[in-house]
């Protein structure tokens, strides 16, 4: 799939990066994302991520808000979360596990980043998509990188 490079057509239709190697799991998601007006992008791997980062600096603003998985393949999720935190720190990075380790919980609450538990209620992540809707939400990304 390819980075989102076209215009919006509407101010409100945010997109969205989701980090998830569960078939299952991310098709729900995307499927909830389309229904919600969102425009979202599936990478499978934390270096899948990080590679559509890269480009991201190159067109301004290509993502408004990144959905991470904690358990991926190639690297946990918390690793994607930091790296994004260095690289686009006006992103808005939320996670998600199945895992109830409360190391996972005292440390996305010490970052300020949302925690999403498995199995999902995917109405909990409306006001999440929210914050990440509109202008305000991306002329501070523009101006942070």
């Amino acid at each position: 799939m390819e980075l989102p490079r076209e215009p919006r057509e509407k101010e409100s239709e945010p997109r969205v990066m989701l980090v998830e190697d569960d078939p299952g799991v991310s098709y729900a998601i995307l499927r909830w994302l389309k229904g919600q007006k969102a425009r979202a992008v599936l990478a499978t791997t934390t270096g899948q991520a990080m590679e559509w980062l890269r480009d991201m600096k190159l067109i301004e603003s290509a993502f408004d808000g990144v959905l991470v998985d904690y358990h991926l393949p190639d690297a946990t999720g918390l690793r994607l979360v930091q790296h994004f935190h260095e690289e686009c720190p006006a992103l808005p990075v939320a996670m998600m596990s199945g895992s109830n380790d409360i190391c996972l919980e005292v440390w996305t609450t010490a970052h300020g980043v949302p925690l999403f538990r498995k199995p999902l209620v995917l109405t909990e992540l409306e006001g999440w998509l929210a914050a990440i809707r509109g202008p305000q939400r991306r002329s501070g990304l523009a101006n942070a990188t």
